[in-house]
């Protein structure tokens, strides 16, 4: 049985490895830390699921990322600026075929990953889901949203499949793409401009597209022009495919995870999903002005923001 370690036992973590562990996947630890913990370790974990409520026993996760090492396969479920910090906990619980993978917003991680962990083969992976935690120690999950897209040009094939298996058997939808890097892209053009518009203006989702709409297409094709920069085709089509979705898939009040952090005074996904934009579009030559402009304003929105 493949040795699963995750990093973080929250919305996306925690509902994943309670899934996994629930279908029979017993050598899956989570790792969690704080009040989140303590109240896991009093009453263990429990997932709402639509229809579906369960818990999996305390046992399976733990504060010590060693409990359980070495790991086959580990994912790293933390937010994008937890990932350096996680990368540098898990170093001496993996070998070098440990395969790894990240599911935070944002694109670019196999190259984050490579530079702590140069020698493993890195697992490509594309998201959709809504999950939060409820309370310490419940993760609720929202509607019957569920996607995972996995890819890989360093894991062998048949490493691959035996993943998509594992999740597929957990209830988890779990697809092979062949396409994985502009899947992630796919994700991020939408995520990246709609995170960064909510929170500059503190409106939801429906507003941006009611009253903004012409800055948020500045913003798409910006981060269109640095996808093929890097030789990643995102076209047109994927721009009006993303306004289209905020005008008719999604409801008018939505908001962003980032804009709720930003107005709660939280730490934020900030530098992934809008700074990353700004520093490739420097490193790159590639003009992004509206990107800029909005990077800059939240960076003064919340003083933490800067340091």
């Amino acid at each position: 049985m493949m040795k699963i370690a995750i990093i973080g036992a929250g919305g996306v973590g925690g509902y994943l490895g309670a899934k996994l562990i629930k279908s029979g996947q017993l050598d899956t630890t989570l790792i969690a830390r704080g009040e989140h913990l303590r109240a896991i370790e009093a009453n263990g974990l429990t997932i709402l699921d639509e229809d579906d409520k369960f818990s999996i026993s305390s046992r399976f996760i733990t504060e010590d990322v060693e409990k359980n090492a070495p790991y086959d396969f580990v994912i790293f479920t933390t937010k994008a600026y937890g990932l350096q910090d996680a990368c540098k906990s898990i170093k001496k619980s993996i070998n070098d075929n440990t395969i790894l993978m990240v599911t935070a917003n944002g694109v670019g991680y196999k190259e984050k990953l490579k530079e702590f962990f140069p020698n493993n083969p890195i697992c490509e992976s594309c998201i959709y889901i809504f999950s939060n935690i409820q309370k310490p120690g419940v993760i609720k999950k929202y509607g019957g949203v569920f996607q995972l897209f996995i890819g890989s040009s360093e894991v062998p094939k048949e490493k691959l499949q035996e993943i998509v298996n594992i999740y597929n058997n957990a209830g988890l939808k779990t697809k092979i793409s062949e396409q994985i890097t502009l899947q992630c892209w796919r994700k991020y053009l939408f995520i990246s401009s709609f995170a960064t518009l909510t929170s500059y203006y503190n409106v939801s989702i429906g507003e941006i597209v009611q009253k903004q709409e012409h800055e948020l297409r500045d913003i798409l094709n910006e981060i269109i022009s640095i996808a093929n920069k890097k030789d990643i085709h995102l076209s047109h089509e994927n721009l009006e495919q993303s306004v289209d979705q905020a005008k008719n898939n999604i409801p008018y009040d939505s908001t962003t995870s980032m804009q709720l952090d930003f107005a709660n005074g939280k730490k934020t996904e900030l530098e992934a999903l809008t700074g990353y934009i700004v520093r490739e579009g420097e490193r790159l030559g590639v003009k992004v002005d509206t990107m800029k402009k909005l990077y800059n304003g939240l960076i003064e929105k919340v003083p933490a923001q800067k340091h």
